[in-house]
């Protein structure tokens, strides 16, 4: 029996399709061999990162590549500029838009940056036509699912409507939307269910938001919702000039909740649960609109403040103070004495009689930093990280190098305060080292830059007495005086905030963890002479969802009993997923105001923790890490205590040449880290 015989198209057909990849991308029809490699390797060299889940499986379009167009579509529909931000469902909290990371699988650019589009308008609408303004709404709608979807399906109808009336180009790409099978995937809250065997009560509601070849036609039972419907389109036609209706928000929210109440009680007849909510409509959440952050991190903060009897002590003593302070001067206040004779020779006549109200000008102040803060550029606004769980958590992205995609929400990093324990530690380690710290001060007072006055300046905040006199002398001489008659108090020193992280794993057991100590302790004493900010956090994880980094010194906690007693009884346990902790570390230096942001990583050994972390995998996601902190203006440097002769390989791949030391040993490191910050900030 003769061998089988494979083609050459059989074989270029499992190519193909083992690396997914088409003839034109492969390069087939270039007429040249040069033409067909630049075909073969512009996706590998050219496209951005993919992500996908922690499980692996393929998702769309990222958030992260088109929200400048997003952003900027938003604020020239709307008016106003939005903060963006990843949340899944879509939501709003009615100050920003939280979209998802990305859209699912397969990615298609045109239709997934049209779902994108119509999820942000969505939640726009919300926000513009003031859906979530009644907070007695809110609270009805918080405690009834049945009712929360019904509003929120009508709402959302209303809303998409409007926007097609006043900018017609927009009504054919909502129409599009809902022929998209991935923008009408259902949920219930956030829990997925299945699009078939939909009730026919239900049906009516869905009418332009989402298609399904499997839905029957409705009969009766489908009255109420049709009834519904009729009435939120005919908020939605269009006024005299081809203008929206002018409906106020609280008779359009009256209305529907009307009608959505109606919905509720003909849904409770027939016993049906909520209506789901196609994905890309979003979810509201009342939660965030109702709670207060600013009260209850004051009642959180309350017992700071003492007891009650010493609250009304101190508050009677402010009383007998006076209260508030006297006002500050204004620009305007009135002058006298020689600064008001040079003004008036050199500005002429003198108008601070005309000077405003100290409360306009605080009014004034006040609208202009409303608009500043409006006013911020959008691209920087995606760096924040989502809210919080209820653990104050934070999840981030791991790039997985095997597949060469980013894997979303892979890791969870918690910040936690470090183990205490007796103050003698911290002292130990003081009288231990009283010369060495003494030498440590001395050169870190050298990085001081002279604080000085400057002379001679044409504006200041005093005037320069002896100037000034020979400007009056040349006045009277009848000659041109020199303007510079004022002086400026100038520190002309950089402003740099440090953070260093510090290995906690449980390979630091022994002698490093005591070398560790003893190096951020005189590094502490260091850096206090200089008076930057700065702070100490430890790692170490026990689960890729339990990353703890160990706060030792936070950027706004003093030094105190507190802080010493966490600094002299460091506590080893976990493994090194080091990717996740700079991560966190670069977000947390990234709202630092400082000119100059620093990130010190002292390490015993290459990035590891349990599975697929271990080897390759660790390495690349930490260098992509510190490539990711570097792009938020964070210097990153790494002191490594790994004596391997093979470290020298992995620090360079992840750190970079020239931004890592390697000490031989160990015992160098408490006088080798203030030197390494000494050459980062020089």
């Amino acid at each position: 029996m003769a061998a089988p015989t494979v083609s050459g198209e059989d074989t270029l057909r499992e190519t193909l399709e083992e690396y997914g990849l088409t003839a034109a991308e492969l390069g087939l029809g270039a007429e040249t061999d040069d033409d067909a490699e630049q075909a073969l390797l512009a996706r590998f060299l050219f496209e951005p990162p993919k992500r996908t889940a922690i499980g692996g499986e393929r998702n769309g379009l990222a958030l992260d590549r088109v929200v400048k167009q997003l952003t900027a579509l938003l604020r020239m529909l709307s008016g106003r500029s939005f903060s963006v931000a990843y949340s899944d469902p879509p939501a709003t909290d009615n100050l920003n838009i939280y979209l998802p990371k990305a859209v699912p699988a397969p990615e298609i650019y045109e239709q997934d940056l049209l779902l994108y589009r119509a999820m942000a308008l969505v939640q726009v609408g919300f926000l513009r036509y003031g859906i979530l303004q009644e907070r007695a709404i809110l609270a009805e709608i918080h405690r009834d699912w049945v009712l929360r979807s019904a509003y929120h399906l009508l709402a959302a109808r209303y809303v998409l409507r409007q926007w097609g009336e006043e900018y017609p180009g927009l009504k054919e790409d909502l129409r599009r939307v809902a022929l998209l099978d991935k923008a009408g995937a259902m949920r219930v809250n956030v829990t997925a269910v299945p699009r078939d065997g939909m009730p026919g009560a239900f049906v009516p509601l869905y009418e332009g938001l989402a298609t399904c070849l499997n839905w029957r036609q409705p009969g009766p039972e489908g009255d109420p919702a049709r009834r519904a419907i009729r009435v939120v389109d005919g908020l939605g036609t269009l006024g005299a000039g081809g203008q929206p209706p002018a409906t106020p928000p609280a008779q359009l929210t009256t209305i529907l909740l009307r009608e959505a109440r109606t919905l509720r009680e003909h849904f409770h007849r027939l016993r049906l649960g909520p209506p789901p909510l196609p994905w890309f409509v979003g979810i509201i959440r009342p939660e965030w609109i109702l709670a207060d952050l600013a009260r209850d991190i004051a009642y959180e903060q309350e017992w700071k403040k003492g007891n009650k009897p010493l609250r009304q002590l101190l508050e009677a003593m402010g009383r007998n103070k006076g209260g508030a302070l006297p006002p500050p001067p204004t620009p305007d206040a009135p002058k006298s004495g020689l600064r008001a004779r040079l003004l008036a020779r050199f500005s002429g006549p003198d108008t601070s009689s005309k000077a405003p109200a100290y409360g306009a000008l605080r009014d004034e102040h006040v609208d202009q930093a409303r608009a500043a803060a409006a006013a911020r550029p959008d691209e920087e606004l995606l760096d924040a990280p989502p809210k919080p769980g209820a653990d104050g958590a934070r999840e981030y992205d791991e790039w997985d190098d095997a597949a060469g995609v980013y894997r979303f929400a892979a890791v969870k990093v918690i910040e936690v305060e470090a183990a205490t324990g007796p103050l003698g530690g911290y002292e130990r380690v003081v009288q231990a080292n009283q010369r060495q710290i003494k030498e440590i001060r001395r050169r870190f007072e050298a990085l001081r830059v002279e604080e000085r006055w400057l002379h001679g300046q044409p504006d200041g905040t005093e005037l320069d007495m002896n100037r000034a006199i020979a400007a009056l002398t040349d006045i009277a001489a009848g000659h041109q005086p020199d303007e510079r008659v004022y002086k400026r108090y100038v520190r002309q020193r950089q402003t740099v905030a440090i953070l260093t992280l510090v290995d906690l794993s449980g390979s630091t057991q022994g002698h490093i963890i005591h070398l560790e100590q003893e190096a951020i302790v005189m590094f502490a004493e260091g850096l206090r002479t200089l008076g930057f900010p700065h702070a100490f956090y430890g790692f170490g994880n026990t689960h890729p969802q339990e990353c703890h980094l160990q706060r030792i010194k936070g950027f706004d906690e003093a030094y105190g009993e507190p802080v010493h007693k966490r600094m002299g009884n460091l506590r080893p346990n976990g493994a090194t997923r080091l990717g996740a902790y700079l991560r966190h570390a670069g977000w947390l230096l990234a709202s630092r105001p400082q000119a100059r942001r620093v990130l010190l990583v002292v390490s015993d050994g290459k990035p590891e923790d349990r599975g697929e972390y271990r080897g390759r995998q660790g390495v690349r996601d930490t260098a992509m890490a510190v490539a990711e902190v570097r792009r938020l203006g964070v210097h990153v440097h790494c002191i490594s205590l790994d004596a391997n002769e093979g470290a020298d390989g992995y620090l360079g791949e992840i750190f970079g040449a020239g931004r890592f030391l390697k000490l031989d040993t160990v015992d160098a490191l408490p006088t080798r880290l203030p030197e390494v910050f000494r050459g980062l900030v020089r």
